[in-house]
């Protein structure tokens, strides 16, 4: 196959094509908020227990800057190269098929297992507000929020935008709610080991193997590119998303790493699926305030559904795009009178629904940081090709600081992706496992066509 045959507008199934012009820039920052608020709720708080509060705010730190040089790298690919497939599209038309099969592998095992760990953050916070949780509900939500996305993106976005808006008042809740209480003694819980400091009480390998858990409040926000394809003026409304999303999340990181683990100590947060719940459960005593718990929950499940029908959003787009690009069986590109790709909803639903029942939460989040980690890598090479051959054109936008932001921002991506493997080799290893399944069917097919 040839390169530049991926980027066809032509779907690989039958039916008719994406709606173009659909989403302004409001949208797609309240979509790129969406991807990532549930690891303002859940996810960060594991990073403690790795690297202790100072290692986790060295890591926090260095995920900002990853993820703005990144955003920034991505903005220009994407005005470029508006496409469903995104990432995949971009390393497609730079380095041919090959890395496009890679990248777009790594972005589709990044969402489905957003999906999935999401879910079982959802089915916690459940638990802790009504009793009601275990393995019926991550199946039940899974299948609710299929079937509500198959009504059509637009409807699917306004929707999204309530509910990430619904969780945003939650945050500010827990933030006013527990800053009265932070005591920074309670930062430095951890015990020491030797020859370290409060700061990093294990020392800079924990401050490596928490840069995973650090990415939890961008992680996924790149997810705002999918949507080059369906954005009124890709040029001027993809930045706009991109900036106004990463300025909200990052005010949302500093306050929720200092109020939560300030309020209610680092030991006590440091492996709960609901660590929010729990910080206000320790400054709000049972009869005192309760109501305040069950408001910032019935939140944090607003932001759990926001984040799973954005996840829904992403892999079903880049599901749709890579079947288009023949990565993936031509059946999976199919889309209905209403131009929504049920069955790309549908099958990595099902995939995403058995990893979530496994309940390995901080596992299933490390195999989603190695994979979108390991993406980058494919990914922002793609912007010094575009740059050296000159694609840029008139009037699109362009990167502040050039080769030299997506230069730091591949470093950055390098880094994160070695630590994956330092916090948990085995499910990091999964990535490259089904990266191969993909090479695997990329060949298959592309033998298959020849005559």
């Amino acid at each position: 196959m040839h390169a530049e045959g991926a980027n066809t507008a032509t779907p690989a199934g039958t039916g008719p094509g994406l709606r173009q012009g659909a989403i302004g820039w409001v949208l797609l920052a309240a979509l790129g908020i969406s991807y990532v608020i549930a690891g303002d709720y859940s996810g960060w708080n594991f990073g403690l227990a790795h690297g202790g509060w100072g290692g986790m705010l060295a890591a926090v730190l260095f995920g900002c800057a990853m993820y703005t040089a990144l955003l920034a790298t991505l903005a220009e690919l994407a005005t470029l190269i508006p496409e469903a497939g995104a990432g995949a599209a971009f390393a497609q038309r730079a380095f041919g098929p090959i890395a496009g099969c890679l990248a777009g592998g790594c972005i589709w095992i990044e969402y489905v297992a957003a999906a999935a760990v999401i879910a079982v953050f959802l089915q916690a916070y459940l638990q802790a507000l009504t009793g009601l949780g275990g393995p019926l509900v991550v199946i039940g939500v899974f299948a609710l929020f299929v079937a509500i996305h198959s009504a059509g993106v637009g409807e699917a976005l306004r929707v999204l935008l309530a509910m990430a808006l619904v969780a945003l008042f939650g945050l500010i809740v827990f933030v006013v709610a527990t800053a009265a209480h932070v005591d920074t003694r309670r930062l430095f819980e951890e015990t020491l080991t030797a020859g370290t400091n409060r700061w990093l009480p294990f020392g800079w390998k924990g401050v490596w193997s928490a840069l995973p858990f650090g990415t939890a409040f961008f992680l996924a926000v790149e997810g705002i590119a999918m949507a080059a394809e369906e954005t009124r003026d890709p040029a001027r409304n993809l930045p706009r998303g991109m900036t106004a999303a990463m300025l909200i999340l990052t005010a949302f990181a500093a306050l929720l790493l200092v109020t939560g683990p300030g309020a209610a100590g680092v030991l006590r947060l440091k492996d709960v699926a609901d660590p929010l719940v729990v910080a206000l459960e320790a400054v709000r005593p049972a009869g005192s305030g309760h109501w305040v718990v069950a408001l910032v929950n019935i939140c944090g499940l607003a932001g759990f559904l926001a984040c799973l029908f954005s996840a829904i959003f992403g892999y079903s787009r880049l599901t749709y795009a890579l079947s288009r690009a023949r990565y993936l069986p031509a059946w999976l590109g199919r889309t209905n009178r209403r131009h929504v790709p049920v069955v790309a909803v549908v099958v990595p639903g099902v995939v995403g629904c058995a990893l979530a029942l496994t309940g390995a939460a901080e596992q299933i989040f490390v195999l989603m940081v190695s994979a979108g980690t390991l993406s980058y890598l494919l990914i922002v090479p793609a912007h010094w090709i575009m740059r050296a051959r000159g694609t840029c054109v008139s009037g699109s936008y362009r990167t502040p600081g050039g080769v030299l932001t997506s230069g730091f921002a591949w470093l950055a991506s390098l880094v994160s992706f070695t630590a994956c493997f330092v916090a948990n080799p085995r499910w990091s290893s999964v990535t490259l496992g089904v990266l191969a399944m993909f090479l695997g069917w990329y060949f298959y097919q592309r033998r298959a066509a020849r005559p």
